[in-house]
């Protein structure tokens, strides 16, 4: 039986570590993904909820929150999947913070609408697809 070195040790080790880390850091990266679109577009239909119950100062500090929300996720997103769906979201939750501010109702349900529909496409486009790799 021949002895076998330790360089074909380190080889197996090598490739087990890739075979298993490859795929690992794409799991972790859709769904971090999915759960920062996912937050924006429900964070968008509670702020929707809060303007037509009246409630425009909560819509506000949600819209706060959601814009210092974005701003941290938005680095990892750009980082992990460049494109210019997650750079457009961040000026258009300051065009929703503006129109809270303005008292301009309509437009700030109009805005967060398509916020949310923009996140939710955008999601969409960038996750992982059987039939993008086949």
């Amino acid at each position: 039986m021949k002895k076998i070195n330790a360089f074909f040790w380190v080889k197996i080790a090598i490739a087990l570590t890739l075979a298993i880390g490859i795929p690992a850091v794409g799991i972790a990266e859709e769904i971090y993904m999915r759960g920062a679109f996912d937050g924006v577009a429900a964070d968008c239909e509670e702020i929707v909820a809060l303007i037509e119950r009246g409630d425009a100062d909560g819509a506000a500090s949600l819209a706060e929150a959601l814009r210092s929300d974005w701003s941290q996720k938005r680095d990892m997103l750009e980082f992990i999947y460049p494109n210019a769906d997650v750079k457009e979201l961040q000026p258009q939750i300051g065009e929703l913070i503006g129109d809270l501010k303005a008292d301009l109702d309509d437009d700030a349900i109009a805005r967060a609408k398509m916020i949310a529909a923009l996140a939710e496409n955008s999601k969409n486009l960038l996750a992982f697809k059987w039939k993008n790799i086949l």
